[in-house]
């Protein structure tokens, strides 16, 4: 082998292992300005020194908010909270649980809000009658009470009508709904948007 040979062996090997290198080396993940937990190594590289995950552990504080109205019921589940502006606000079901059928009866979406997120409000909404009166904070009673699930559309084209919208199960699928105010809500279609 003469030199000139040994020489363009050499910057073939050199050059695969930097490629080699470079492959190996992960790109990273764009984020842009969003905030990200670091729960698992999905974003983390490597962690050097004395750095390490931890989660730190609940510590019980003040109570937040009572489920004691009889339309709440004995089994309020499903808690949606989303901070909208300087307003957190929150969905729930509300209901009664059957001994009999061992499953709950008669499920509302109720409503209440907070400015802080701490101290929590069920404003009188006059929008569900519950044993003959509407002062309650039950939002939404018929399909898709089991499980309401709402968020703010923050697609700037999202017509006036669906500036808010949720998800929930009912007869055959997942049914979709919309409201302007995050208050009133309707049904966006008569049949489930999404059956499997």
């Amino acid at each position: 082998m003469n030199g000139r040979t040994w020489f363009v062996m050499v910057a073939i090997v050199l050059c695969a292992c930097c490629l080699s290198a470079a492959a190996e080396r992960p790109t990273p993940i764009d984020i842009g300005s969003r905030l990200e937990l670091f729960i698992d190594d999905y974003l983390i590289d490597r962690l050097e020194g004395k750095a390490e995950l931890r989660l730190h552990h609940p510590e019980p504080q003040e109570i937040a908010i009572v489920h004691d109205a009889p339309w709440e019921g004995c089994v309020c589940c499903y808690h949606t909270v989303f901070a909208d502006g300087d307003l957190f606000r929150m969905y729930y079901r509300g209901a009664n649980w059957d001994p009999d059928s061992r499953k709950p009866e008669h499920q509302v979406v109720c409503y209440a809000e907070s400015r802080d997120g701490i101290r929590w409000t069920k404003p009188e909404l006059g929008i569900v009658e519950f044993d003959g009166s509407k002062k309650n904070n039950i939002i939404w009673d018929g399909v898709g009470s089991h499980n309401f699930a709402p968020m703010k559309d923050a697609n700037p084209a999202a017509k006036p009508e669906a500036k808010y919208k949720a998800i929930a199960s009912g007869k055959g699928g997942l049914f979709a709904f919309q409201s302007p105010d995050a208050i009133h809500w309707s049904l966006m279609a008569d049949k489930p948007v999404i059956t499997k």
